[in-house]
């Protein structure tokens, strides 16, 4: 099969992980050809040389969506490539991509926002924002309508997104870690000597709206107000987007690493006590599978994504109460027992999840039936 992965669109995040563990568990199927259309942040983080010939990348200097302009001559550009290639099929597992060729196409969905409508996230939103995610929805739903094929990451999500677009073919293929995380080196280390009783929470993640990282300047002075002082939150922010937490009060109690390469973030892990996740609106985190295969105990929302990935291998808290929060950490904190509960419960769940190799064995498969209807 001849394949274009359309991965231009992909800005960070949990996309950047789906597409460089695809990318790279295609290396184990030569005798597909593959046709890459990146930008440098996925293509900074494969190792090109480790690729065979059966494998051609084609980089863009800046993604699609960047502005009207540019976004007609990327697609000039794809339509352009697909008549040159002649593939039999697309796919885009980081969202619609916009492109829409025309062969067949294959896209992944990631939009919590168009199907948990019901999260706290959208009470607090201004109103401009609110009608700005209702017009997006619009928006983003016409490009999924385009598509052959829907892959999704839970069967929750695949029945919500049913209703919105039915009579689509969608398949649910389980979000996972990165093979990165099966065989890791933590030897690299991004984090300062850890005192012996200091408890560290790490939160992999972006500062987008939805990852509620706010809520943890409110956290701290609660925990500090219990008496419970020796702890840190791990953050992999932009110094940037860090300065907003340059608070004198509670900066002591925050480590910000910066943003970290996916091969480098099983390290964290192992220098970390617990996953800390207050997020109002996910399909699937992949920091819940990566905590699991880490033996990392969860901390994170009380809200139904999080439970339809984790079932009972979590404690879980109301995102929006930092007194409850603190409460949940200190108690976990305290319980031995309760977190080794959580660890066996993460590895037995993990083992429900596909592999990276399984993952991309099943999105060659769907585009291998997509392609032959």
């Amino acid at each position: 099969m001849k394949l274009i992965i359309n991965a231009a669109s992909i800005f960070k995040g949990g996309g950047e992980q789906v597409v460089n563990s695809f990318i790279n568990e295609c290396k184990n199927y030569p005798d597909n050809e593959f046709h890459v259309l990146l930008c440098d942040n996925i293509y900074d983080q494969l190792d090109i040389e480790s690729f065979d010939s059966s494998f051609y990348f084609y980089r863009l200097d800046s993604r699609p969506a960047s502005g009207l302009i540019h976004f007609i001559k990327c697609m000039r550009y794809f339509n352009r490539l697909e008549k040159e290639i002649q593939p039999d099929c697309v796919i885009s597992t980081g969202g619609h991509g916009y492109w829409r060729p025309k062969t067949r196409l294959v896209v992944g969905y990631n939009i919590p926002h168009h199907i948990y409508t019901d999260s706290p996230y959208f009470d607090m939103l201004p109103w401009k924002k609110k009608v700005y995610w209702k017009f997006r929805k619009i928006f983003d739903l016409f490009f999924y309508r385009r598509a052959d094929a829907i892959i999704v990451q839970t069967d929750d999500v695949n029945k919500r997104l049913s209703k919105l677009i039915p009579a689509k073919p969608i398949y649910t293929v389980s979000n996972t870690v990165n093979s990165h995380y099966l065989n890791y080196d933590t030897e690299k280390k991004f984090l300062p000597a850890k005192s012996k009783k200091e408890v560290r929470l790490l939160t992999l993640s972006a500062n987008y709206r939805h990852k509620n990282l706010g809520i943890i300047k409110k956290v701290i002075p609660q925990l500090l107000q219990r008496g419970y002082e020796d702890f840190r939150f791990v953050l992999t922010l932009p110094e940037s987007v860090f300065k907003e937490y340059r608070e004198e009060s509670i900066t002591k109690y925050l480590i910000n690493v910066g943003p970290v390469a996916i091969k480098d973030c099983p390290s964290l892990y192992d220098d970390c006590d617990f996953m800390f996740l207050p997020t109002l609106l996910e399909c699937f985190s992949a920091s819940y599978a990566e905590a699991m295969v880490m033996e990392t105990p969860i901390l994170t929302s009380d809200l139904s994504f999080a439970h339809t990935v984790c079932k009972d291998a979590a404690v879980y808290f109301d995102p929006e109460d930092p007194v409850n929060i603190a409460d949940k950490i200190i108690e976990t904190a305290e319980n031995k027992l309760l977190q080794k509960s959580l660890v066996e419960k993460g590895k037995k769940r993990f083992t429900e999840f596909e592999t990276p190799l399984e993952r991309a064995k099943e999105f060659l498969r769907i585009c291998n039936q997509i392609k032959s209807k």
